[in-house]
């Protein structure tokens, strides 16, 4: 079996989850015994996979919508995967392999007032001709999976999502100078990791840190990731009037963040939509008290190990806060896919792609 994979978008970016599980997803292939093609751009910054292909050119716009396509066409290939970004929109036509790409979430449709000019008018229209012209669509939860289902009649597989194995026994990981980088003590602060954007709804976030500030006024908030887009009045004025107390770290090496996680109060994240929900695992592994919104993937990837806040509930969720027992030991009643990726891969590459 001849498996070509997309990992051209990695160049030049800071690492969030949807190239993190690319990196995963190659790393599970290469375990398997398949001719794999990896397909980088300037240069493979991962190893030197001896199949490893080029595309020697900068321009981003170029490489995605014209050599992307012209490389695998040049291949003898039978499965072309896209685990970060859709595929070019000319790759379904005129081709001798299967177009498989990964669907993480379905924002573009479900909250499409969400994303960043950039993708409405870039990306969601390539999503869209994935889910009508793909021959197989990957994901990473069930309840994404059924999302899906509801916009497509192409086959959707969930072949979910991995914690990096820098998460796995972190007693000797965790370091309580890190701390000393932001002026932080310990367990005085609560952590949120991911980009700044509407769809994980920091504006609720802050309004709730807000409010809770009045009854404990030493607790700081400590948001983790890149600012992303969007240009809410109300979320500038919050982090004015707020700017003592909230920290901005932008992006984080895993062995700062693996500190960050153990020494917070707590985390959360309180998304308004998710495909999957990382980090909330990521946290819990640190052993970590998780705080998240009431939506359904985090109740299916969480289950109990999570303290639910309501979306739209401010007094209510600053009462479920002001009541918990952050002296508990946290709890830690799900099973964390720290190989799901890779076990899965195995299982069903064949099966999966072969048999369509």
């Amino acid at each position: 079996m001849r498996v070509a994979i997309d990992l051209t978008p990695l160049y030049n970016r800071k690492y969030t989850g949807v190239e993190r599980y690319g990196v995963e997803l190659y790393s599970a292939l290469k375990d398997l015994p398949v001719e794999l093609y990896p397909i980088f751009r300037k240069e493979n910054s991962l190893d030197s996979h001896p199949n490893t292909q080029l595309i020697d050119v900068e321009n981003r716009l170029l490489v995605e919508n014209l050599l992307l396509s012209k490389k695998l066409r040049s291949l003898d290939i039978d499965v072309a995967l896209f685990p970060i970004f859709p595929p070019p929109v000319d790759i379904y036509f005129n081709k001798k392999f299967l177009v498989v790409p990964t669907i993480h979430d379905l924002a573009f449709k479900l909250y499409p007032s969400t994303l960043s000019k950039s993708a409405r008018y870039y990306m969601k229209p390539k999503y869209h001709m994935a889910l009508r012209y793909s021959d197989t669509i990957l994901t990473i939860s069930n309840n994404t999976k059924l999302d899906i289902e509801k916009n497509t009649f192409v086959k959707v597989l969930n072949w979910g999502e991995n914690i990096s194995k820098d998460f796995i026994e972190i007693s000797n990981k965790i370091n309580l100078k890190v701390l000393s980088k932001w002026a932080l003590d310990p367990y005085s602060y609560f952590l949120s990791v991911s980009t700044i954007e509407p769809r994980k709804n920091f504006i609720y976030l802050l309004r709730i840190f807000k409010e809770y500030r009045k009854l404990y006024s030493n607790v700081r908030l400590v948001l983790v990731g890149r600012k992303g887009w969007g240009d809410s009045q109300e979320l500038k004025m919050l982090l004015e009037d707020m700017k003592e107390s909230v920290v901005f770290t932008d992006y984080v090496s895993n062995e700062e963040l693996t500190s960050l996680y153990y020494y917070s109060k707590a985390f959360m994240l309180l998304s308004i939509y998710e495909g999957f929900g990382r980090t909330p695992l990521e946290a819990l592994a640190c052993s970590s008290k998780v705080f998240v919104s009431d939506i359904p993937v985090f109740r299916e990837t969480l289950g109990d190990s999570a303290t639910y806040l309501p979306l739209d509930d401010v007094s209510n969720s600053v009462k479920i806060l002001n009541e918990f027992n952050f002296d508990t030991l946290s709890k830690f009643n799900v099973d964390i896919p720290f190989n799901a990726l890779d076990d899965n891969v195995k299982r069903h590459l064949f099966n999966d792609l072969i048999v369509v």
